[in-house]
């Protein structure tokens, strides 16, 4: 397994001014002092996955703060096909460049291998990539409607697409039921409704109206309103080129006569000018013909005020529609169009309600039965999700622990099926189990969502998660089997844990000390990503504070001899039940 999340660079980030932390494989734990500004990372990957943006977050002084989270996409072709449909990289590159940037001033901006996308683009990138369990998200498990979100998870993939289906034929169902609603509705309005529409279509019928009318109108009214300055132009045009009267006027005709006749002349006398003459002589020709032409279109406009009404007549009426059924002729043709369906639909409301009744029952079966048969499948997983959770919890140090899964049938089912689903909890032998929301401790709480979270790994397809502070209200001996729980969660997946409790650092594969120093009038949180000796001397403070002693350093090796030798023994049983679950070699 390679370093999924390879690389977080944070600059002007809460107390942070420049950080670049590198991440390994297997588990990788953040600790440091009280204060030190351990969650402050896990905020910041937060914010460059898609989290809420605020310049609250801007460290004083600064006018942004910019988070860059890197990805090793090499185990991972599924993330980058979906890079690559979206055009955000090559299928081939095994690199991906998140980052988030907040400015004073303005709102943030997302960019994936440094082009700029939407907020719902990176999300839908990098829900595929982390899934971040925060202080206070054991806190979900509060929220009995969660519940069967959990439990469907740990089902799988049968469970969640006979969930899917359920969901498609409760869309159908209502759909079909909110159509009865609206056909049966009240007799009156439906009455109403169907007068309106009817005089509606009939109005607009009426009008006879058709598609490019309007245009030809509107062109027919310019021409008719204008008939006497056309003819008038006409006439002016038809005496200068044919008819001038007035005392020294001549006509364009007259001219070239003229013209015509001098240059006959001078052809007589010059053969060369020939061409010439018969040049004159066809503009003469034309200029009779477009004189004609003129003439006729001249005496052709007739002042029509009968027909110029009708047609400003037919304009109003169709600016009238206009105002009250759609922009254009083709908006009223449409409307109308759409009021003939629903008027058919309405005046064949019993027809059709004894059909839509038909179409629902057969909807509400096929709902019955898909919901029967995805809380069948619920009822087979809770069975073994409680014995799962009980182990996990047994491995977690509450090995009196019951957890149980309760279900409250609804009627009719809804899109997430027919029951409602509650987790029940008892931490004590002989106690009946109850709501969890209403009696786990905190403690109790975060080691019940890491069995989860360890259980759903195992279905799941997230690649990194990080807990921040897990191990809140634990210690003891339970802390050894939190940080177990969490190093086998590590054989399979990359994990960041932000811890305080020494038994968990011990069993880390990276270790990064988170610290806070004063410089002048600043202060700054820094990270340095520990060597063995490091390792040492943090898990000597973890236990027994500053400074060290040789009693504490000496107890620090062995905790970390011991998580090394624990290591080992959890991937060589990793490594004997993968083996178990093999098909045998055939014998013969």
């Amino acid at each position: 397994m390679g370093a999924l999340l390879a690389e977080i660079s944070i600059r002007n980030f809460a107390l942070i001014d420049s950080v670049r932390l590198a991440l390994s494989a297997g588990l990788n734990v953040l600790t440091g002092e009280t204060g030190a500004g351990k969650s402050i990372l896990i905020d910041a990957v937060e914010l460059a996955l898609g989290g809420r943006a605020s310049a609250d977050v801007i460290r004083t002084g600064a006018d942004r703060a910019v988070v860059e989270v890197v990805f090793d996409l090499s185990r991972l072709p599924g993330v980058r096909r979906l890079v690559d449909e979206l055009g955000l990289g090559d299928p081939q590159e095994a690199t991906l460049v998140v980052s988030r940037e907040v400015p004073v001033d303005g709102r943030a901006t997302c960019r994936v291998n440094g082009r700029t996308v939407t907020l719902s683009v990176l999300r839908e990138i990098t829900q595929h990539l982390i899934d971040i369990h925060g202080q206070h998200e054991h806190q979900s498990l509060l929220r009995p409607e969660r519940h069967v979100d959990l439990l469907d998870a740990f089902g799988g993939r049968e469970t969640a697409s006979l969930r899917a289906e359920v969901a498609r034929a409760h869309r159908e169902w209502r759909k079909t039921v909110e159509e009865m609603r609206s056909l049966a509705g009240d007799e009156r309005d439906r009455a109403r409704r169907l007068d309106l529409l009817a005089f509606q279509v009939e109005e607009i019928e009426r009008s006879r109206l058709r598609e490019g009318e309007e245009e030809e109108l509107q062109a027919e009214r310019r021409l008719l309103a204008g008939a006497e300055k056309r003819r008038e132009a006409a006439g002016r045009a038809y005496a200068s080129l044919y008819s001038a009267e007035g005392a020294g006027q001549s006509s364009a005709h007259d001219q070239i006569g003229r013209a015509l006749a001098a240059l006959e002349e001078l052809a007589a006398l010059d053969p060369s000018v020939s061409p010439l003459l018969e040049t004159v002589r066809q503009a003469a020709y034309q200029l009779d013909d477009v004189s004609r032409d003129v003439r006729r279109y001249r005496d052709g406009v007739l002042a029509d005020p009968t027909r110029l009404a009708e047609v400003e007549s037919r304009l109003d009426l169709i600016s009238a529609l206009k105002r009250k059924y759609g922009a254009s002729v083709a908006d009223i043709l449409a409307f109308v169009a759409r009021c003939r369906e629903e008027l058919g639909r309405l005046e064949n409301a019993a027809e059709l309600l004894a059909r839509l009744e038909e179409e629902a029952g057969r909807a509400r079966a096929r709902l019955d039965e898909l919901a029967g048969r995805l809380s069948a499948a619920r009822r087979t997983v809770c069975g073994n999700l409680e014995a799962t959770v009980e182990a996990a919890l047994a491995e977690l140090g509450m090995k009196d622990a019951r957890f149980s899964v309760a279900f409250e049938p609804e009627d009719p089912p809804g899109p997430r099926g027919a029951e409602r689903v509650e987790f029940l909890f008892s931490a004590n032998p002989g106690e009946t189990p109850r709501p969890l929301s209403r009696i786990a401790s905190g403690g109790e709480m975060s080691r019940v969502m890491l069995a989860l979270k360890a259980i759903l790994a195992e279905s799941d397809e997230i690649p990194t998660m990080i807990f921040d502070e897990i191990d809140s209200g634990v210690g003891g001996g339970a802390a050894q089997a939190v940080g177990e729980k969490l190093a086998t969660i590590a054989l399979s997946r990359q994990v960041v844990c932000v811890t305080h409790l020494a038994r968990i650092a011990s069993l880390t594969d990276a270790h990064h000390l988170i610290l806070k120093e004063t410089s002048g009038n600043r202060t700054a949180t820094l990270v340095r990503t520990l060597d063995p000796d490091g390792r040492v001397h943090e898990v000597a403070r973890m236990l027994a504070g500053h400074p060290p002693t040789p009693i504490t350093l000496a107890h620090a090796r062995e905790m970390l001899d011991q998580g090394r030798r624990t290591k080992d023994e959890l991937r060589r049983a990793r490594a004997q039940a993968a083996a178990g679950r093999r098909p045998e070699s055939d014998p013969g």
